[in-house]
Order: C-alpha cells, then structure tokens, then sequence
C-alpha cells in the first residue's frame, strides 16, 4: 500500500464497521431511501419491493444515473416492477428484474455502490450477504440500520503512473493472485494515444492524448474520466487542455483527489465531482516556466520538476474506420532533441505541502534534467541530466547528496535511443526506477541495461540488451523483452542472469502482483507465475499500450484499447481474484455437470404440451435461416414488395433479426423482451427475461427457444407465449455489469441452435471465466449432456475455448468462434466433447469482437452460398467494417488449385492461398451487407452504399446477372442477419432503430 494511502485506509476500517443507526429510513419512500445512498451514478440492489409500490421504485430513478437491480420472491412484485419499468421505457436499460429469494443476491462481489432491503425481505438478508455483493465504502440500508462496507485490509492502490515513485511497477496488493474471472467490461472501448491511468480510492483515473488514429477514438481525444473501479461505471468527465503531451509522470490519485500537472499548474480536482478545487503554482522567479514535468507524493509532501515551456502537440482526429494499426514515427515532439523545448525536461525539483500549497523547499541546477529519469525512494530524488551526470537530491530539504559525472557511468549509460516504434516502445516511457540501493537503467531508449548505487551513483554493473522492462521484486529483478528475445531474471548485486523469462512482444510495458509479472505475449497478455516459472495465457485481452495490466484495490485492469491486435475482448476491463476480496466473497464454484446443474431446469404447469403452430419448416425458423446459418431458403422470394405494416420492438436499443414461422414473426431485443407478432402487425405474446438477449429464437416443435445474457435458456409455446421450461447453464447466479448492461458472469450470448430434439446453448465470456455448453431435450428441457471444461483445454497454460460467436451446427458439429486462440471451437453433437486440439503455446492469431458487445463492428455479414452450377455468390465483410470484397458470384476454382482460405472472421489480413477466383460478375456499388437471403436464382439483401452510410436499402437482385430487380429504401440500416421470410410472401426486417417493418408482395 502506497504511504499516501494507509492512515487514511486504517481510519476508514475503524468508522466503517460500524452499523449506524437511522431511525425509520426504510419506512420512508423509496426515493428518499435511495437518496440516503448518495449514489448519482453507479449500481445499486433494491431487495424486496419497498411499501409494495412498484411505481415509486421506477420513479426513484428520476433525477439521477443509477442503474438499478431490483429482485424479489414474490411474483406478483416481480410483475408489477417490471410493467412499471416497461412502461417508463427503463425495463432492461436501466431496471433489472428478476425472481430470486433474497438469501442470494445475484450481484457479483463487490460490484454495488449502494442496497436498499424492503422490510418484507429484511429478516431474509444476511449481513455477510451483503458486505459480500457491496463494493468497499458502499452503504446497504436495512430497515432502522444503515451498514457500510469497510475498506479491506491488505488493499494496495497504483496511485502515480508507474505505481510510487520510485517508478517500479509492482502492486504489493495481498489480494492480486491465484485464479481470476471478470469484474466489468466498461467503456471506453477505445483509447487515442496516448494514455495515462493511476487509481486510488476506488477510482480509476484515465487521461487519453492528443492522437486519435481511428473515428471510433476521437470521441475521447483530450479527456479525462474517472471510473469506478469495481463496477465500470464513468463517474465524470472533463476535457484537458490542449497541447500538453500527457504521457509524463504527473497524475497522482488519493482517496479524495486527483493531482495532475500540466503547461499551466497542478490541478487538484475533486475526486467525487470532477471539479478543480485549487491550483498549484510555482514563483515564475524559481524556474524556467510554469510546465510541470514530473511529481511525486509521499504522506504530505507534494513533489515537482518544474519548468520551461515544451513543443505543443496538435490534436489530431482520424476519418479512418476499423480497429487499430497505424503508421509509427516520431510524431511532433517526440525527438527529445533540445531539452529547451522536449517534452519533460526542467531544472527546478519542489517540494510542496499538498493541503496548503506553501513551499518547503526547491533545488536549481544549471543543466536540465531529464524526466524520463526522476524517480524516488528512501527519502532521496534521483535525476539524471543525460550526458552530463547522475544527481541525488535530499527530500527532506532539498539538500544535494551527491552528483556523479564519472566517464565509465555516463558512457554506460550512453544517449538516448530514437525509440518510438512498435517494436520497441514509446520515447516517452520512465526509463530509470529505484530501490534503497540501486538505480536502473533500461526502456526504449536505452542501448544496455545500467545499474548503479544510490549511495552515490557509482557503476554497478551493466547488461547487454537494454530496451527491457524492468518489475523488481524482492527474489530478483524481472527484466522483460525485447521483441522476439527472451527476458532474464537477474541478480541485483552482481547482474548475474538467474533464469529466463518468455519473450516479450513489442511496445507495452511489464507490470506486477505478488504473484505473478504480465507482460505482452505473441497476442493476448503473458502472465508468468514468479514461484514457479509456469506462464499463463490471459488470451481475449492483451496489455493496453502505455498502462500494461494495472494491480489496485484487490483487482486487474486492462484498456482501453488503441490498437485493434489480435483480440477479442475491447474496453476498460476488470478482474477479480477467484479467491475473492476481503472477508466476505463467494464460495467456489462447483467443478462438475452433476454438481453445477443438479437444480437448473426449472419447469412450468404442462411443460411437455405445446399447442401445434402449424408452421412450415421451410420458412425462416433460425437466425440467417437455419442452424447452420446458411442464408437460405427454399420459398420462393416475393415480387413488387410494398410496405405492409411498422412496429417498435426495442425502444432504445437493438432487436434481434426476426424468425418467421407458423404465421407468426418472433423477435427479441436487448431490454430482454421476446415476443411475436401476426403477419397484419398484432402483438400476439410478450415475455420478458432478465437479460439482454442478443440473437434471436429459435422455432421448432411448436416451441420457441431463447438464450438470454442472464444465463438462461428459455422455452415458451410459440403459438400463446406461454412459459414451458428455463434452463441455467451458467454454473452461479452472479450478475456484472458489461458495458452498461447487468448480465451474467456466464451469459448465454450467442443464441441456441437445435438439431433434431436437442437445444444447444452455450454460455461464458472468457476461457479463465469457464466456458459451458449444454445440450437439452427441447420438450422437457432436462439436460442431456454438458461439457463445462473446455475453457480450460490447455491447462498447462490455463488458456481454452472463450465464446465470442454464435452458435452454428456445421458437419455435425456445434460450432462458434472459439476467441483469439481458437478460430473456431468444435463440439460433437453427441457428446459435446470438445474436438479442438489444446493449444498450448501463448499466442493469438484471431480477431472477433463479439456481435452482442461491439455491434458497431460486428454487423457486417460475409456469404459464401454455393449455386447449383458450382459457382459461388460471395461476399465477405471484415468484422470491424474497415475492409470488404465486393458482392460477386465467382467461378469454381480449377481441379487441383491452391484456394484462399479466409479466417472465420474475414479478417483480411489474415488471408492465405495464391488463387484469386474468377468473377463472372461482381457488385461496382461498394454495398456493405447486413443481411441476406438466397432462394434460388434471386437474392434478398439490406445493405448501405460505402460512401452514403445514411442511405439503407432493401435489395431483389439476379444471382446470374448481378443485376438489381427491386430496391426499397430503409429508414436505417437493418440489424445483423436482420431479414426474414415466410410462406405467405412476407419479408420482415428489424432494424438498428428498433423497428420491425413487414413487406408483402406476391410470388412469381
């Protein structure tokens, strides 16, 4: 734990574990219970349903941010908070609801910032139960008691940007180990360059730059936001000023307050309200300019370099669509060639009373110093002014120790590199740490690794490779790279090489637990356990550029991204150890089928009856046509369409595509609503679930099935609507939160498929979270197999399957994107064993980005449909929107030709094979898809001209010719897969605004 931080932390356990008293507060009205919380943003669990008025619950939301768990016993509560949270259009966006007993709250561990318990279901609650879902600090509020959640003890927090200041990035959180699993997934998704992040009391404090090198990072393009730090949820935001390069070591976090120094001052802003509650300057007649260059603080002493004026740096937006990669060089600035104008150097370190800004000391040196190489232990700065000494400078008051200008040091040393490039880093990185006893030398800019006293600044010892990112730990230091070489742990006295370290890949920077150091793999992030040498593959996610894995408050963090490298997971992301946090967490998971299902079907009054929908199985029953996804049909496609009829499905949000079937259109959306209609535009039936559900139902055996992010497989009798059975196939109810939306840990997000009488679903994030697949009798809902190991394939790794597609059967087979490692994850229908070979090298190669969470780069569809004469209609459209092949029916390859071979996700880059198909027409509009349909000789389509993104169109084109028959203008563009057809010459398409709209024509 930082020194800033542990008077503070003692003080809070102490008041924190009182109960307090509150008279009467639960008999109050619901809005005033809530107001007691004083949460405006955040997630707060409503238990029970206070004085029985669903509508006062659903009005407490008024005036505020909250986003709102609600879950009671009593159906009739249930009901009616969920009519009144639907009528207020906040049901699924900001109010949850589900049935639950109130022994278990399904939120995760220590994600809510606030509980109020209605008198009905106090009795019920345990307090153990509620410190254990409470984030620390969060106040629960039961019947006359209002009960506070105590900061653990054992917390360390990453309160300056390489942790302390003595530069090294090693967490000594005692919580930080073991196995973990996800906290959050929170925006931003995207990151421009470059970033800077420190985080202390609860909060997580990001300033993104000046650089945005794709659209989708211009919308935080000089920012700054906090966070908070068990949940994800944004608390504030305000811009930075522009011109200032932020990428320096002057952002430092407390409990209260964050300090961030810039051209101007030291802004202290208020941690809670983003509000700058005083500035701190410098006397002009000290220094070289009012520049703050690096800062520091320990207890109550604020330290500084302060100086000259820099080179400003422009704020550039970008036009280019996608996800990352681009051009590296030395962007303005970064040449460090004059230390008059560079970024980071000055001649004037401070020393200043944080709480009343009075001057306690300053230290002048005639020759600038570098802050790239400031750091600060045992109570002594060191500096180095690059090519002419190494200084040691007392922080007590500001006395010089000791200067060492010695030839053999400063050769060792030697000048700084040009780095700024992928393979080795950033110009800006620290390139000095320290200890009690030494000074290290190493970073992108450093030819050799330089270690020497800091007794007096004499050469210790050197080693050859210096561009290596240093963690010191107590055993030796953990010395990290270059790209494509291995690391080493060395000895601190003598630089003896103890061991070696796997190879670091490219920029970002190694950081440490008490367990473990991570660093970037070949993809993904390298987590090497420091007892045994054993790496691990931390597989979706790989460390954010500037920051690497950040260690605070019994947590990991990740992003966000800059970059769009082989991952599949993108945003501000949380972890929490699997051993939980303080005294009150979860208990382990179970590990088996029998153990984890042995109560998770639950089943309604005549669950084995359906009434008979009389549907034609040719018609539109699964998403994109059938289980395989294979975008056809056998109907014939409709003539002359007119617009029939236009309802809302999803009110704020997106729909599924639509099935159609037995006369009826299904649809479902992500506020958890599943519902049908006729072919005239009459709601016949309306069910909600408590999650998101992302694909749409499935129809078969007069039923409808549907997955739902709660982790729930869901079967209702399609005709009526009526509840059949609902199958948990995530191992827990635990609830977090994932870009705004209250899931499950284990959400059932790609959909159901069935075959025959079995309902296949899947549910899972992550591979260290557990993937689990289940296979299901459709009339009983009764578990026929289940296959909950395969995130964990690759033991010796602790890498596996992660689910970050949907689900399709292909050969027999149960098939999805299987996350960055496996392209895509195989299943034998019969036994659900998983057919992948394990993967047991820590590398990468695949992109997803996952439909149900980055549906701006998943929508586009690819189509490869072979026609009855062997030539293939095709179409493929890379899954970030930033690379497509036109729309074209190509020939068949020659007998014996080398074909290209297209990755899953089409990302182009990724193409092999030397034979380019020849084209007997191919599409000259640059038409982005979103859907199709193939019957025949004749393609339904929706899509978008490239160039006119705000022009949707509905399309009726000749498969032989590639010429457009019809062609209908959509309001919006459709959603994914988002078109379906019928046998009564139907055409339905949901759309990105919520709307289902229905076309009718007539048959050739």
């Amino acid at each position: 734990m930082s020194i800033l931080c542990r008077a503070s932390y003692a003080a809070g356990v102490i008041l924190l574990f009182q109960v307090l008293p509150l008279g009467t507060a639960n008999s109050a009205p619901v809005k005033d219970s809530l107001a007691q919380l004083e949460v405006q943003r955040g997630i707060v669990a409503v238990v029970g349903l206070p004085e029985g008025n669903a509508a006062a619950l659903v009005d407490s939301l008024n005036g505020n941010e909250i986003t709102l768990w609600f879950q009671s016993n009593d159906e009739a509560e249930v009901t009616a908070v969920r009519a009144a949270a639907d009528k207020a259009g906040l049901l699924g966006s900001r109010l949850y609801v589900a049935r639950q007993s109130p022994a278990l709250i399904r939120l995760a561990d220590n994600l809510a910032d606030g509980i109020v318990v209605a008198a009905s279901a106090a009795s019920a609650v345990k307090d153990g139960e509620l410190l254990r879902v409470l984030r620390p600090q969060a106040p629960a509020l039961v019947g006359d008691r209002k009960l506070v959640k105590p900061v653990p003890a054992g917390f360390d927090e990453w309160s300056h940007p390489y942790h302390g200041p003595d530069n090294n990035p090693n967490s000594t959180d005692r919580y930080v180990k073991g196995e973990f699993r996800t906290q959050f997934i929170g925006m931003p998704q995207f990151s421009p360059m470059p970033e800077q992040s420190v985080i202390a009391g609860g909060r997580i404090f990001k300033a993104m730059g000046h650089i945005a090198h794709k659209s989708n990072q211009n919308e935080m393009l000089n920012t700054l936001l906090c966070i908070n730090a068990y949940n994800g949820t944004i608390l504030w935001r305000r811009k930075l000023s522009e011109g200032f390069m932020i990428h320096r070591n002057t952002m430092i976090a407390t409990d209260d307050a964050l300090y961030l120094g810039d051209h101007e001052s030291c802004k202290v802003i208020d941690a809670r309200t983003g509000e700058i509650r005083r500035e701190i300057t410098i006397d002009a007649g000290l220094t070289d300019g009012p520049v703050w260059k690096w800062m520091a603080l320990t207890g109550n002493v604020l330290y500084a370099l302060v100086g000259n004026s820099e080179v400003t740096v422009d704020t550039l937006p970008s036009v280019n669509r996608g996800l990352g990669h681009w051009p590296w060089g030395m962007w303005k600035g970064h040449d460090y060639a004059d230390p008059r104008t560079a970024f980071g150097f000055g001649r004037t370190l401070v020393a200043v009373d944080r709480d009343t800004g009075k001057l306690l000391w300053h230290y002048r040196d005639d020759e600038f110093l570098d802050a790239r190489a400031v750091c600060m232990s045992n109570d002594r700065l060191y500096c180095m002014s690059p090519g002419k000494f190494l200084v040691c400078v007392s922080a007590t008051d500001g006395r010089l120790q000791w200067r060492n200008s010695s030839d053999d040091l400063l050769e060792a040393i030697g000048p700084n590199e040009r780095a700024q490039h992928f393979m080795t880093g950033y110009a800006t990185t620290c390139y000095m740490k320290c200890n009690k006893d030494y000074l290290f030398f190493a970073g992108p800019q450093r030819k050799r690794m330089v270690v020497a006293s800091t007794k007096d600044g004499r050469l210790m010892w050197t080693h050859d490779i210096g561009n290596l990112q240093l963690v010191l730990r107590d055993d030796a230091i953990y010395a990290a790279g270059p790209q494509q070489a291995s690391g080493v742990r060395l000895d601190y006295a003598s630089g003896q090489v103890l061991s070696s370290l796997p190879g670091r890949r490219a920029c970002t920077r190694a950081t440490g637990c008490i367990d473990s150091v991570f660093y970037r793999a070949a993809e993904g992030t390298m987590r090497v356990m420091t007892e045994t040498s054993r790496t691990e593959h931390i597989a979706p996610m790989r460390p954010p550029c500037q920051d690497g894995v950040l260690v605070s408050n019994g947590h990991l963090y990740w992003g966000p991204w800059m970059c769009g490298c082989a991952l599949s997971l993108y945003g501000n992301i949380g972890l929490s150890p699997v051993e939980g946090v303080g005294e009150h967490h979860s208990p382990p998971l179970p590990r088996t089928a029998a153990e984890i299902y042995a109560n998770a079907l639950t089943r309604f009054p005549d669950a084995d009856r359906a009434t008979p929908l009389g549907a034609d199985m040719s018609a539109w029953t699964a998403f994109r046509g059938d289980a395989a996804q294979s975008d056809t049909t056998s109907l014939p496609l409709p003539q002359e369409l007119t617009l029939k009829w236009t309802r809302s499905v999803a009110a704020g949000d997106l729909p599924t595509a639509p099935v159609a079937a037995g006369g009826l259109v299904f649809t479902a959306n992500r506020l958890g609503a599943v519902q049908a209609h006729d072919t005239d535009g009459t709601p016949v039936w309306k069910n909600q679930v408590s999650g998101p559900v992302y694909y749409p139902p499935v129809v078969a055996h007069d039923r409808v099935f549907v997955g739902s992010a709660d982790g729930r497989v869901y079967a209702y009798e399609a005709r009526t609507g009526r509840p059949l059975w609902n199958f948990r196939v995530a191992p827990a109810e635990r609830v977090i939160s994932v870009f705004g939306k209250l899931v499950s840990a284990w959400p059932v997000a790609g959909g159901v498929a069935v075959h025959g009488d079995t309902v296949y679903a899947a549910a899972g994030f992550t591979h260290y979270d557990g993937t689990y697949v289940v296979a299901l009798d459709a009339i009983s809902g009764r578990l026929k197999t289940a296959n909950v190991t395969s995130g964990a394939l690759a033991s010796e790794i602790n890498g596996g399957i992660c689910l970050q597609g949907e689900l399709q059967i292909v050969d027999d087979e149960l098939r999805f994107l299987g996350g960055g490692v496996y392209e895509t994850a195989r299943y034998s229908l019969n036994t659900l064993n998983c057919l992948n070979e394990p993967k047991k090298t820590v590398t990468s190669q695949f992109r997803t980005a996952f439909y149900p969470y980055y549906p701006t780069y998943g929508k586009f569809v690819s189509l490869e449909h072979r026609c009855g004469d062997g030539n293939v209609l095709c179409h493929d459209a890379g899954y970030d929107g930033g690379m497509f092949g036109n729309l074209a029916l190509q020939s068949p390859s020659e007998p014996g030709a080398k074909s290209l071979v297209k990755d899953a996700a089409r990302d182009f880059l990724r193409r092999r094979g030397i034979e380019k198909p020849t084209s007997v027409w191919q599409d000259k509009l640059n038409r982005r898809f979103t859907s199709f349909v193939v019957s025949g000789d004749e393609l339904l389509a929706t899509f978008h001209p490239d160039d006119k993104p705000q022009q949707p169109q509905l399309v009726r084109l000749d498969v032989r010719t590639g010429e457009d028959r019809e062609v209908h203008a959509l309001p919006v563009d459709a959603v994914k897969g988002g078109t379906a057809v019928d046998a009564a010459g139907h055409v339905f398409v949901t759309l990105e605004n919520g709307q289902l709209i229905c076309f009718h024509g007539k048959h050739p």
